[in-house]
């Protein structure tokens, strides 16, 4: 699953820094993947970390890199806290959380 161009474009728009932009087209990437992981009856809640192996194992391009998927999962576990984290300033579920949250969230930051 890729990052669409109208999300790219989105984000370039901003005024923010170049490695925020970047920072925040990988966190919107996660965001998606963990909205497709997430079983259709789910909470709002991120996928745990078994699911997220599980999920991963499943993608051709990361199963048959066992170093890689390594990386994959260390990365979405850092971008499940920042989402978690978020969605709780915000009130909202991790999984509900969209990419204006995430850009004001990273404006705000970059403001303060």
């Amino acid at each position: 699953m890729a990052i669409d161009r109208a999300t790219i474009e989105r984000i370039d728009s901003t005024l923010l820094p170049q490695l925020d932009r970047h920072h925040l087209r990988v966190l919107s990437h996660c965001l998606d993947s963990f909205q497709v992981m997430a079983a259709p009856e789910s909470t709002g809640a991120i996928p745990d970390e078994t699911q997220r192996r599980r999920w991963c194992q499943q993608q051709p391009v990361v199963a048959d890199d066992p170093a890689f998927l390594d990386t994959l999962l260390l990365q979405l576990n850092a971008a499940a806290d920042q989402l978690d984290q978020l969605a709780l300033e915000l009130g909202k579920s991790p999984l509900a959380l969209t990419l204006d949250d995430l850009i004001n969230a990273a404006e705000a930051r970059c403001r303060g």
